[in-house]
């Protein structure tokens, strides 16, 4: 078939004018913190695609899961799947990214809570105004990032990757399973 016909009722979908950006947006991380609590669900997506960017970089296939799950994508190595959550902070305070690792909004009905423990197995901590990642296995529930690590992330984005698989005890390194990939949680 050459042509698929419109479903009536779409037509103003496909010709709809293309929206501009947000004229506040384009002066980002220069922007005030109302700007940044209204945009905060697409700074949160930069952020989870920063992630996705840097493992593809090193050579590590993800994809990105549902918005309703306790992890934001799932890592493919050869040993199995690791579900990774992903924290974003957009600019630095007092020289630190600081990162609240908790679930949930102020406002929603479940209200901010913590992680189960096999909720997730990795966090990438994303500093979006420096575009870096950082991962990590540590679990606890407030983490920073000073800003003097910035540069060493910037240099080898892939270590802090090995560093949290080694702290995981998952050896990238090891040859793949034969049959079915199984899952490591």
């Amino acid at each position: 078939m050459t042509h698929q016909p419109l479903l009536a009722g779409f037509e103003e979908v496909f010709h709809a004018p293309l929206s501009e950006p947000p004229q506040d947006l384009l002066q980002f991380p220069q922007i005030d913190t109302d700007a940044l609590r209204y945009h905060g669900k697409q700074f949160g997506r930069a952020g989870e695609l920063l992630v996705e960017s840097v493992l593809l970089s090193v050579g590590v296939q993800s994809v990105s899961v549902a918005e309703h799950l306790p992890f934001d994508c799932l890592v493919f190595l050869s040993q199995g799947v690791l579900r990774v959550q992903v924290k974003t902070a957009t600019r630095p305070r007092a020289n630190c990214f600081n990162f609240n690792i908790s679930r949930g909004y102020h406002r929603s009905p479940g209200g901010v809570r913590g992680y189960a423990e096999d909720d997730y197995d990795l966090l990438a901590l994303v500093c979006l105004s420096e575009n870096v990642v950082k991962f990590t296995a540590d679990r606890r529930r407030s983490q920073i990032i000073g800003i003097d690590e910035i540069e060493v992330l910037r240099r080898r984005p892939g270590s802090s990757f090995e560093s949290a698989l080694a702290d995981l005890g998952v050896d990238q390194m090891a040859p793949a399973p034969v049959g079915p990939v199984p899952f490591c949680y």
